[in-house]
């Protein structure tokens, strides 16, 4: 099977079409959260700098606690994880916004911040590790690619409700960010194979757990890197507009540049790879050599476009990084390990954001675009260095495929 014959395979599986809107609605608080606590944060009066500050706290307390929840997924299975941070989650963002109804002020958000940062419950690495015991053979393929692609419909998404309920109030876009959590994230806990996915850690993962995989710690020192692409070129976009006066204008190319790695994803998903190394490296190197493009911008709308074709092989990357994952994660440890996927982004795109600032600062906005795509070739050439550890299997046998759906359907439908 090829082309749009893939995609409705893959809807028609059962629980497919349940674990894609669960998931979506679940991960909205991803989008909506950084954006809502700004706004919140300058609602009560503080500056850009400490709104800046408490986001960017909360981001890093996010990524340090991912790795951490996936590990909790590995040794007790996704549904209780899920289920507790469906409850704590939401309830640190409770306590931020009466924190911001008693005026406790941006420090007391802060330490809330983090708390909520800390305990959110992993989505990504629960929906990655029970795809592959509803999808089969090249099934597996799209359904990783349609992972990479639709993670750009929440951050996108997630920070226009967050902007269409601070109108209102912002501690309602707070309030939105949890109450999406909650139901999002008790909707996925019920669907049979999260709730029947078994602990996969018994132990002999080592202290190291899944960064003792070769293929692991490729995947991750390629993440961090292209993080750092990420962070420099979406840092240089708003002040490439802002040079030319339109500096709200800038948001456009960000959309593109998520536009074109939506559309990207899509695309490689009707054509599975039979070679996913392969795959990553031709798309690690067209990333590359696409991010230089963006230096050919003469105006906003060439930097749209060039941005929408940045963007391109950003999903088809990422989603053969997927597959390297689910291939080479030893045993128990593929949740962790497709956690310290999204950690290494959020860190390498907190350098390339704080590198890329001073750069426009006092070289201009062409020096930043420069970092990214120097930075991605980099990393290309990092990834063809240690691609021999992309070929290792893992050890650990694959969780048995669940394909029939039990009497009377299932869970509320999407």
């Amino acid at each position: 099977m090829t082309g749009v014959q893939l995609y409705r395979e893959l809807v028609a599986l059962p629980y497919a079409k349940p674990l894609v809107g669960w998931s979506l609605l679940a991960r909205l608080p991803l989008g909506m959260t950084p954006f809502a606590l700004l706004l919140l944060v300058r609602g009560e009066g503080d500056g850009y700098g400490t709104a800046g500050l408490v986001v960017a706290i909360y981001v890093v307390a996010l990524g340090l606690a991912a790795p951490v929840r996936g590990r909790q997924v590995d040794r007790r299975g996704p549904a209780p994880i899920l289920r507790l941070g469906a409850l704590t989650y939401p309830a640190c963002l409770a306590l931020i916004v009466v924190l911001a109804l008693l005026d406790a002020g941006a420090p007391a958000l802060a330490v809330a911040a983090v708390a909520a940062g800390f305990v959110h419950p992993p989505i990504g690495s629960a929906v990655r590790i029970v795809w592959p015991r509803i999808a089969t053979g090249d099934l597996r393929s799209t359904a990783f690619a349609f992972e990479a692609a639709v993670q750009e419909v929440f951050f996108v998404v997630g920070p226009l409700l967050a902007a269409v309920l601070a109108t209102v109030d912002p501690v309602l876009a707070v309030a939105g960010a949890g109450l999406a959590s909650l139901v999002g994230t008790m909707g996925l806990a019920r669907l049979r194979p999260i709730r029947e996915m078994p602990p996969s850690r018994e132990g002999g993962a080592g202290l190291a757990g899944a960064l003792g995989s070769p293929g692991v710690r490729t995947v991750v020192l390629y993440a961090t890197a292209i993080g750092v692409s990420f962070g420099a070129v979406e840092l240089a976009m708003p002040a490439f507009a802002e040079e030319r006066g339109a500096r709200e204008l800038g948001g456009i190319a960000l959309g593109c540049f998520a536009a074109g790695s939506l559309v990207g994803g899509l695309v490689a998903g009707m054509r599975p790879p039979r070679d996913d190394l392969r795959r990553f490296l031709a798309g690690a190197i067209a990333l590359a050599i696409a991010l230089a493009g963006l230096q050919l911008a003469i105006s906003l709308p060439t930097l749209a476009l060039l941005a929408f074709v940045a963007g391109l092989p950003i999903a088809p990357t990422v989603a053969a990084l997927y597959l390297a994952i689910d291939r080479t994660a030893t045993q128990g440890t593929a949740a962790e390990a497709f956690a310290w996927f999204g950690t290494a982004v959020s860190v390498g795109f907190a350098l390339g954001s704080a590198v890329s600032g001073t750069l426009v600062e006092e070289r201009g906005v062409r020096w930043a675009f420069g970092l990214g795509a120097a930075v991605a070739l980099g990393a290309a050439v990092v990834g063809w260095l240690r691609r021999e550890t992309f070929r290792a299997e893992r050890s650990r046998p694959r969780a048995e495929p669940l394909l029939k759906a039990p009497p009377g359907g299932l869970e509320p439908p999407t």
